[in-house]
């Protein structure tokens, strides 16, 4: 699979934010022009310089947004993509099969201690056929020497839209994980209670309870139609605004 993977270049490298280009191989129509990486938005700091995008409607929620036009460009978002912590992530890209391969790793091979993270992606691309649905395959490596792991398959509806996002509950560990160390368990999408006690049920105002998934239950806020859920990434639900989709 590493054969398939263009060795990318970094441009720069903050505190906060990398962003690095590069290309594919040569039978590769598709390049990427871009790539940035958040912080882990797990962690409490500076709120400027967490996320790629300030999105919090989408907190608690792992989603895919993209943005195409006829002259090829398509730019992919990631948010809340929940990977191993580490200090920076690079991107990568390749096309086979008819399929667009997208894929992150650590800067480095070594190992912290401190369990997981959600990180929002951006990749940039140029050379998309962008006129009809592309499959899309999202996978990661603990760095660029190990191999890929894509385990997540979506078909870009490009033909229908050529804008759009969807959205799926981040998976129960990591957004307890990042609802305890921020302290917003019991908000809207985080799991309910404070997840720290044995309060298991409690959310605030305006929100309910709410099973999404065996075993996890998350605070939604309630609803009586779709334009009660803020941001179009949920739908309302039997009173709540809840996110069904799954990719």
């Amino acid at each position: 699979m590493r054969a398939n993977l263009f060795l990318l270049f970094c441009l720069s490298i903050s505190a906060s934010v990398v962003s690095c280009a590069g290309g594919t191989e040569t039978d590769n129509p598709a390049t990427l022009k871009d790539f940035s990486a958040s912080d882990c938005k797990t962690r409490q700091t500076d709120p400027a310089q967490q996320a790629l995008v300030i999105a919090s409607d989408a907190e608690g929620l792992q989603c895919i947004e993209w943005q195409a036009d006829g002259s090829g460009a398509l730019e992919l978002k990631l948010l809340n993509f929940p990977e191993p912590c580490g200090n920076a992530y690079l991107g990568a890209a390749a096309q086979q099969d008819g399929s667009l391969l997208l894929s992150v790793h650590k800067d480095s091979c070594q190992v912290f201690r401190c369990g997981t993270c959600v990180f929002d992606f951006q990749f940039t691309l140029q050379g998309v056929d962008t006129t009809h649905d592309l499959p899309l395959k999202i996978g990661s490596a603990a760095c660029e020497s190990e191999p890929v792991d894509y385990a997540d398959d979506f078909t870009l509806p490009l033909a229908r839209r050529s804008s759009g996002s969807v959205c799926r509950y981040v998976y129960r560990s990591a957004v307890e994980q990042y609802g305890r160390e921020r302290a917003t368990c019991g908000s809207k999408n985080l799991p309910c209670g404070d997840c720290n006690s044995t309060d298991t049920t409690s959310c605030g105002a305006g929100l309910v309870c709410t099973e999404v998934a065996s075993s996890d239950s998350r605070c939604l806020a309630t609803c009586s139609s779709d334009d009660d859920c803020a941001g179009g990434l949920t739908s309302c639900q039997d009173g709540v605004c809840q996110s069904s989709f799954d990719w």
